[in-house]
């Protein structure tokens, strides 16, 4: 493929993952889910797209009544969480926005926020990663990994870091929704434990 189909290829799917985030705005779930999917026919692994999908799907299923409020508690992280994006803190935001009890129920307020949120942390996540055909490998001189005291989820991901699997395989084999898996493995280049191979 030429450098100008690629970079169109790529414009085509930046096009259908924004394309997707306003149908999902308007609510019309089903329209989102779509053109998302046609993204993953132009790039299988597309981390953002199955991220998109997967949330989109959670959304649908907990739909709630177009009446219900916001209880206290989600308004009052929904403002914090807001003080924490106008100073660019978007991790401190995330971090506040999962932290009800799962019991809670929660409306399409409280979830857009979470979802907007989610949506420019895995814009850094895939920077930071990068592209999702390269391969994650231990960083020569990492030293004995089990020094790190890692979180049972990091050291689940780097259980499965073998040095040839690219990162959309990763992805798929850790279970985890492409958020997370990208999120733990950019604290785990953070920490100089992995690095990205071409």
């Amino acid at each position: 493929m030429g450098t100008a189909s690629r970079l169109e290829k790529r414009e085509e799917i930046t096009h259908l993952l924004a394309q997707g985030l306003d149908y999902y705005g308007d609510d019309a779930i089903g329209k989102a889910i779509q053109t998302w999917r046609q993204v993953l026919e132009l790039d299988p692994g597309n981390a953002e797209a199955i991220d998109y999908i997967q949330t989109a799907d959670r959304r649908d299923q907990r739909r709630l009544p177009p009446d219900e409020q916001m209880s206290d508690t989600h308004r009052r992280l929904v403002h914090e969480a807001c003080g924490c994006v106008e100073t660019g803190d978007w991790e401190g935001a995330f971090d506040l926005l999962r932290s009800p009890a799962e019991d809670e129920p929660t409306v399409l307020e409280y979830e857009a926020t979470v979802e907007l949120v989610r949506s420019q942390l895995l814009q850094q996540y895939s920077s930071r990663v990068g592209d999702t055909s390269a391969v994650p490998g231990l960083r020569d001189g990492a030293g004995d990994i089990r020094s790190y005291n890692l979180p049972s989820d990091a050291g689940f991901m780097l259980s499965l870091i073998d040095g040839t699997t690219p990162l959309a395989d990763l992805i798929s084999l850790s279970g985890m929704d492409a958020f997370e898996a990208l999120r733990i493995l950019r604290g785990l280049l953070d920490a100089d434990i992995v690095e990205m191979r071409a």
